[in-house]
């Protein structure tokens, strides 16, 4: 079973880097992340991976959104390679038993 990384706590930074209106917000995470989520999360275009720290930019107004945004891709990133469930447990059927 694989723990789900949480946020710890978000840092908003102003960035000359980022042009207009828009700031540089880094998160800490409860633990780092596995190549897998790390490939998960960096297919969104938004989110940059680097051990156990999310960077990204954004609007100052946008910051909580996209924290929260953060929160659920870490929770689709936890079960990336893991064995879909069909909700149903399949037992074998010893041969002859019909």
């Amino acid at each position: 079973m694989r723990v789900i990384a949480r946020v710890t706590a978000v840092r908003i930074e102003e960035s000359w880097e980022i042009p207009g209106s828009r700031v540089r917000c880094v998160a800490r995470l409860t633990r780092p992340l596995s190549t897998e989520e790390i490939g998960r999360l960096e297919e969104s275009k938004v989110f940059r991976v680097d051990g156990d720290v999310v960077t990204y930019g954004c609007r100052p107004q946008d910051s909580e959104d996209l924290a929260a945004r953060l929160q659920a891709e870490l929770g689709r990133a936890a079960r990336v390679g893991l064995e879909p469930s069909t909700g149903r447990r399949r037992f074998p059927v010893p041969a002859g038993s019909f």
